[in-house]
């Protein structure tokens, strides 16, 4: 059976993370997805090669699509792109503000060729305000975005960022959403349309601060700005910094409820959140919790917090994970054990739902990774391909659009395709 986006055309004008995993998701229900490089490659193929021209790093982000190798920086190549524009019913790019008009491959260029083209902008800090022109990435989104410093994980005193690049990989969920939520608007009305998403937006959209109830949140927001301003001036550390502002909530000094244990011999997380699971916990622990008790002194939050995480670290070193495990599940606790990604690969669960899957590279032989993130019934995702070598596939995409074998040759003689 197709996938639901069988017969779409798209043209993957995108580097590195966030363009790239949005188009592999496309790819995914069934689009054919055209990634366009230039002539040396894109820069995440060229990171940590594995061997020349190849990264793991691509492999991942740009699995299931056809390879193009174009030199857009040519204007001899003009007549190339835009009969690729034309053919295409999307068009993804993920450059600073300024860079797609430069190569004529921004929203205005593109409609003047297809009208009906859907647009897909992704860009590091939003195309407006005096961050639009920084070089951006994730790592930086985090930062700015207060991303880093929201459950903070500190080494040498430093803010460390989420190691999975969390903004680039939620703007490409965000960005395939949004492609497929104007498919179907175009379907209805004919119209395309431009797609704006941003790093800076996708983590700050991610952390549960950025939202508030005014009359509450508001002035506890100004309390903590105020804080910082004066930690900053007197010089204050990071560690020194975030144990203070602790004292804004200081109920999460005392989680015992979702968080990770030590046990005898490895580590569990536990998650209880309700009255009700939590109730479960502390039946299955043997444990009072005063904070649940009426007449409770809030003043003492962070008193009784600290012990009751004394008691519950203590409990959980007293029994083997499969013990604990085997223990809260009587009680209907949700728990699982903490694991590395490589113990997935021969998990049960995983294979039991056909989670990992086999596939082939041009160059590479025999790969194997995760599934597409959602199964279909009617319309089924599958893995179409693995990454494109570089260039793989440039012949047969120009013949698509209408070139010759004599055009081929041309271009590549000219130095406008590889």
């Amino acid at each position: 059976m197709p996938g639901a986006l069988e017969g779409v055309r798209v043209l993957d004008c995108t580097q590195i993370i966030a363009g790239p995993l949005a188009a592999s998701l496309l790819s995914e229900m069934g689009a054919d997805v055209i990634k366009v490089e230039p002539l040396e490659g894109e820069p995440w193929r060229l990171q940590a090669e594995i061997i020349p021209k190849e990264s793991k790093n691509f492999l991942v982000q740009n699995r299931g699509k056809r390879g193009l190798a174009l030199n857009f920086k040519d204007p001899r190549v003009a007549p190339i792109r835009d009969r690729l524009i034309a053919r295409a019913d999307v068009l993804i790019t993920n450059y600073r503000p300024g860079v797609p008009e430069a190569l004529g491959i921004d929203y205005e260029s593109a409609r003047r060729v297809n009208p009906a083209i859907i647009y897909a902008e992704n860009t590091a800090f939003g195309k407006e305000g005096p961050d639009a022109m920084r070089r951006g990435y994730d790592i930086v989104a985090q930062a700015m975005s207060g991303l880093s410093t929201s459950n903070p994980n500190l080494q040498n005193g430093l803010p460390m960022p989420v190691a999975f690049a969390p903004a680039d990989v939620v703007t490409g969920f965000a960005l395939a959403w949004a492609i497929t939520a104007a498919l179907y608007h175009r379907q209805r009305t004919g119209e395309g349309q431009a797609i704006n998403s941003s790093l800076l937006l996708s983590a700050l959209a991610l952390q549960a601060g950025s939202r508030e109830i005014v009359a509450i949140d508001e002035p506890v927001r100004y309390e903590k700005l105020a804080h910082l301003a004066e930690a900053r001036a007197r010089g204050a550390t990071m560690e020194e910094i975030i144990r203070e502002r602790r004292r804004f909530a200081p109920e999460l000094a005392g989680n015992i409820y979702y968080r990770p244990y030590k046990t005898k011999d490895s580590y569990l997380v536990v998650g209880c959140l309700g009255p009700g699971p939590r109730a479960r916990f502390r039946e299955a622990l043997g444990i009072t919790d005063p904070r649940y008790e009426p007449g409770f002194d809030p003043a003492r939050l962070a008193e009784v917090g600290a012990e009751l995480v004394r008691l519950c670290e203590a409990k959980f070193l007293e029994r083997t994970n499969d013990e604990w495990l085997a223990h809260l599940e009587q009680y209907d606790i949700a728990c699982g054990p903490v694991r590395f990604v490589e113990e997935l690969f021969d998990d049960p669960q995983v294979l039991a739902n056909g989670y990992i899957l086999d596939y082939e590279h041009a160059l590479l032989g025999p790969m194997r990774g995760p599934a597409p993130v959602v199964q279909m019934s009617a319309t089924p995702t599958r893995i179409q391909r693995a990454s494109p070598a570089l260039g793989e596939h440039t012949a047969d995409v120009l013949r698509e659009a209408g070139f010759s074998d004599a055009d081929i040759e041309r271009f590549r003689a000219d130095g406008l395709v590889a």
